[in-house]
């Protein structure tokens, strides 16, 4: 009972963390979309002000502005799902690291010999199953009857 409690414990201060990660990616998100909308209002400044100069065209000033808009706010998007990806991944690897942990090393193993022994352990049986289902198509090969058109 009290494994089961441990157990609950741990995958809940996992999931804070995760959650508490995608929070921090957010307020990064929401930090780049005020710094992009800083250079949205710089670059159609600018853009207003080489309009009114009349140095560039007024489609080559909004091209230019929109270009860097889009620039910007691809960047920040792009920075804010970076940052959620990397917490959750993150949350997930401790998570796994606390089951593999609990549930599956064996006296004196540390976790990542433990992962280490799985994955050879599954590689075993995925080779052994191949092998099997070779046999089995070369005998069944045997038994088939030759067509004689």
């Amino acid at each position: 009972m009290s494994e089961n409690k441990d157990m609950l414990q741990s995958a809940m201060d996992v999931n804070e963390q995760a959650m508490n990660a995608a929070v921090e990616g957010q307020q990064k998100m929401l930090e780049k979309a005020g710094e992009v909308g800083e250079q949205i209002a710089e670059s159609a400044a600018s853009t207003y002000q080489a309009i009114e100069k009349g140095t560039v065209s007024g489609f080559e000033a909004i091209e230019k502005g929109v270009v860097s808009g889009y620039k910007a706010i691809e960047t920040g998007v792009v920075s804010g799902y970076k940052a959620i990806e990397n917490g959750v991944v993150s949350g997930f690897n401790k998570m796994t690291d606390k089951i593999v942990g609990k549930f599956l090393t064996k006296e004196g193993e540390t976790v990542d010999q433990a992962k280490e022994r799985m994955a050879a352990e599954q590689k075993a049986r995925e080779e052994k199953r191949e092998k099997k289902m070779q046999e089995i198509q070369e005998r069944t090969a045997i038994h088939q009857p030759v067509d004689k058109k």
